[in-house]
C-alpha cells in the first residue's frame, strides 16, 4: 500500500465488469432494477468515494451492484445481538472472530456441474489453507453452520459467471457466492479446473481481495498491498477471467494474503527490548488498526486496509523493528543498519502501544514520549 511495486487488491470495495457475479437464492431470480439511482444513499456515496464510476452502478431494492458483479447491501445481514453499522460500509477485513471461514455448498441444488463444483471447492479451500495465514476455510455440511453459502442463481446477468461481495463492518466475511450455472454450462465453462478458479476468485472477494487488474479494467481507485507488483498475469484475482483454467494462487496472491492475514499477531503492545520481524504485526485490541512490517521493508499503520502512516523505508533488507531498552523504536536491516527511529533513546524502559483510536504511542511508565499522530478514528 505504500511501495511503488504493489498489487492492487482491495479489502472490501470491488469486483468487476461482466464476468463474475452473486445473489441470495439458489434458483433464477429476475428483479426490477431502479432506473433512477438514489445518489444520496450513504452506500452509494461510499462507493463513489471508493472510486466507482456511477454509470457502472445499478440499484435494486436491497442493494447496489457495481460492474455487474459486486454486491453492496443497503443493510448488512448481521446476526441478532451483533453491532451493525447503519452508515455506508468501509473497507473491512475479516476479523479474528471469524478467522475460520465456514463454507457450505448445496450440491443438490445444482444440476450437471454439481460434482465438479464440489471438487472445485475442495481444491480452492486446500489452496488457501496451504498458505498458512491467520485465516482458513472449512467446508461444512449445512447452511446453518456456514459463514458463506454457495448458491445457484441464474438471474445475476446473462454474461456473469459468479458474484460475491466484501467483508461486513462486524468483520464477518461476505455471506453469499452466487453461481450462474446456466451461463457456465452454455459457455462450456464447467470443468473442475475452470470452476476452481471461479470459486477461488469469489472466495477472495469474500475476505476482502479486489481484482488485481483493476486499472486495466477501468474500475477506479483501489487501496494497495505492499511488496506486490502493479500487475500479475498469474493472479487468481484478475477480473474478466471467467472460463480460464485454474493454475493455483500466484506468488503475489500468497504475499498479499500473508500481509493481510499474518499468522503472527503480537498483540497491541511491543514491550521494552522486544523485536517485531517481517510479516509480524501489532493489532489494536478493537481489531481496527494494524501495524505491520511488510516484506518490502516498510512499516505501515493501517485502519482496516486504509493507510494511515508509514516509515517510508521501502527496502527488502529491512527486517526487524526493535523497541530498544533505551526507549528508541528503531527499524534495522539484516546488517543492523538503522533506517528509522523515533528519537526516544533518552527514555529507558519505554514501550509502544497501538491504541484503539489509531494512534501509535510510545510511553515510559505511563508518560507519553512519542506518537505517530494518527489518533481519533
Amino acid at each position: 500500500m505504500i511501495s511503488t511495486n504493489q498489487l492492487r487488491y482491495v479489502i472490501y470495495f470491488l469486483l468487476i465488469t461482466a464476468v463474475w457475479g452473486c445473489a441470495k437464492d439458489k434458483t433464477a431470480i429476475t428483479e426490477q432494477m431502479t432506473h433512477a439511482i438514489n445518489e444520496d444513499h450513504p452506500v452509494f456515496q461510499q462507493m463513489i468515494k471508493a472510486g466507482f464510476d456511477k454509470k457502472n452502478i445499478v440499484e435494486y431494492a436491497d442493494r447496489f451492484v457495481a460492474e455487474e458483479d459486486i454486491i453492496f447491501y443497503k443493510k448488512e445481514p448481521i446476526a441478532a445481538g451483533e453491532h451493525m453499522t447503519e452508515q455506508a460500509r468501509t473497507p473491512y477485513l475479516v476479523s479474528a472472530s471469524y478467522n475460520n471461514v465456514t463454507v457450505f455448498l448445496n450440491t443438490a441444488s445444482f444440476g450437471s456441474i454439481g460434482t465438479n463444483l464440489s471438487n472445485a471447492l475442495n481444491a480452492a479451500i486446500a489452496s488457501y489453507n496451504a498458505i498458512g495465514t491467520g485465516i482458513a476455510f472449512t467446508r461444512v455440511a449445512s447452511a446453518s453452520g456456514a459463514l458463506i453459502q454457495i448458491v445457484r442463481n441464474n438471474g445475476i446477468g446473462a454474461n456473469v459467471c459468479g458474484q460475491a461481495g466484501f467483508p461486513f463492518s462486524n468483520g464477518q466475511p461476505f455471506n453469499i457466492i452466487n453461481i450462474n450455472e446456466s451461463f457456465l454450462v452454455s459457455s462450456g465453462y464447467s470443468s473442475q479446473s475452470q470452476l476452481t478458479l471461479l470459486l477461488a476468485h469469489e472466495m477472495g472477494h469474500c475476505i476482502g481481495l479486489r481484482h488485481t487488474n483493476w486499472q486495466v479494467l477501468g474500475e477506479g481507485f483501489a487501496p494497495t498491498i505492499g511488496a506486490t507488483p502493479l500487475t500479475d498475469a498469474s493472479s487468481a484475482m484478475n477480473g474478466a477471467t471467467c472460463g480460464a483454467f485454474w493454475a493455483g494462487l500466484s506468488a503475489n496472491d500468497i504475499t498479499a494474503l500473508r500481509i493481510l492475514y499474518s499468522s503472527t499477531n503480537l498483540g497491541a503492545v511491543l514491550n521494552s527490548n522486544a523485536v517485531m520481524y517481517t510479516n509480524q504485526y501489532l493489532k489494536s485490541t478493537d481489531g481496527r488498526f494494524m501495524l505491520i512490517l511488510q516484506t518490502d521493508g516498510n512499516l505501515v499503520l493501517y485502519f482496516y486496509n486504509t493507510f494511515l502512516w508509514h516509515t517510508n523505508t521501502v527496502n527488502p533488507a529491512v527486517n526487524r523493528l526493535n523497541m530498544q531498552g533505551d526507549g528508541n523504536l528503531v527499524l534495522y536491516d539484516s546488517y543492523s543498519t538503522p533506517y528509522f527511529n523515533t528519537g526516544t533513546s533518552a527514555y529507558p524502559g519505554a514501550y509502544v502501544v497501538l491504541q484503539n483510536d489509531g494512534n501509535l504511542v510510545i510511553y515510559q511508565g505511563g508518560v507519553f514520549r512519542w506518537q505517530s499522530g494518527t489518533c481519533c478514528h
